[in-house]
């Protein structure tokens, strides 16, 4: 067996990564329905704005680890989270195992653990918090130190709209080291009103949606960060105008569709963008990216790794469907090609090579 440099690097990384562990996941959400606008960002009309521009006004730190939680309407005494915490960050896994035909995951990690909380059991806000940019006098990048934070929401997670969204991001703002609580504190997740960052944040059960993309022509980035357990979908793309949604090193399970395009908004239209890259997903229950080809949306997967591959004689999971979408409730939208998997297509910009297992 010949033993070159570029084995013995990969050796090196396997054994650095040795000892990471995966997290399980339960099979307990509901039947996921075919996409439709997603929950309302309407609640960010009773938002916290205030905050100084040292804290935030998210309860974050601009750039370390400051103890004051601004921003909520509940005046919670909870603070940013020692440094002496239990644990600080999630474990991480760079290389895995390989599945059908050897393939790893790439060097850039993937993490697998949702770290745990430096704030204890959590706080529970109000109303929506809203994350001001610094041209609006707050700060563009909050680091809530693995802080866990949700929302008093009442809504049922599967009754549609009228979840009370956690944060709502402003143009330009990065998210770092977030938890988001389970079950109905999650109510309608992260509301990103322009361009925003989503990085290292933690879903613990997402009620209606982890992350909802809202704002026409913005790019909405989710990198290095875990969503577990949704009925439906995970990310929500209401977005038109050529807007993007980017998931990159992340992983995410026991759900009904990772991204969809929205079926039937009002005023609905496109195109809407999404790019998949170094991603793992478990237990796919309906597909991992739903587009509309009406509205000439476009869907890019590469290096995908699927949790025991991808069955093509049954496609199983499916990996991209194609929708035709409607407009202002005229109708439902239906999927195409009986709802098969599309390969290379004007929507589907995915090859069965990208597809791997781990």
């Amino acid at each position: 067996m010949r033993f070159g440099l570029k084995s013995a690097f990969t050796l090196l990384l396997v054994i650095g990564a040795a000892g990471a562990s995966q997290l399980g996941c339960s099979d307990d959400a509901g039947t996921p329905d075919d996409g439709g606008q997603g929950g309302s960002s309407s609640s960010s009309s009773s938002a916290a704005t205030g905050g100084s521009t040292t804290a935030g006004s998210g309860g974050g730190s601009a750039s370390s680890a400051s103890s004051t939680t601004a921003g909520s309407t509940s005046a919670s005494s909870t603070t940013a989270g020692s440094t002496s915490a239990s644990t600080t960050a999630a474990s991480t896994t760079s290389s895995g195992t390989g599945g059908a035909g050897g393939e790893e995951p790439l060097g850039d990690e993937i993490p697998m653990e949702i770290p745990t909380p430096t704030n204890g059991a959590g706080e529970i806000r109000t109303s929506t918090t809203v994350l001001k940019n610094a041209a609006n006098g707050g700060q563009d990048v909050y680091d809530f130190n693995n802080q866990k934070i949700g929302v008093n929401n009442t809504a049922d997670c599967d009754d549609g709209e009228g979840q009370k969204t956690v944060f709502e991001v402003e143009d330009g703002v990065t998210v770092k080291n977030l938890i988001i609580a389970g079950g109905l504190p999650a109510g309608n997740g992260i509301v990103c009103k322009g361009d925003c960052t989503l990085d290292h944040v933690y879903w613990e059960d997402v009620c209606e949606d982890a992350a909802t993309n809202s704002k026409d022509g913005a790019t909405m980035r989710i990198n290095s960060s875990i969503a577990l357990h949704s009925a439906d979908k995970i990310f929500q793309h209401n977005a038109k105008g050529g807007s993007t949604t980017i998931v990159t090193n992340s992983y995410i399970a026991d759900f009904g569709k990772l991204w969809r395009s929205c079926g039937d908004c009002t005023a609905n239209g496109g195109p809407r963008n999404l790019v998949i890259d170094n991603v793992r997903v478990d237990k796919v229950r309906t597909t991992v990216a739903g587009a509309n080809q009406n509205y000439r949306d476009t869907v890019t997967i590469t290096n995908l790794y699927v949790k025991g591959g991808y069955d093509e004689g049954d496609d199983k999971p499916k990996i991209c469907q194609e929708y035709r979408a409607v407009t202002d409730h005229m109708g439902e939208s239906e999927k195409l090609h009986g709802g098969a998997s599309q390969w290379n297509t004007a929507t589907c910009h995915v090859s069965k090579s990208d597809i791997k297992s781990w």
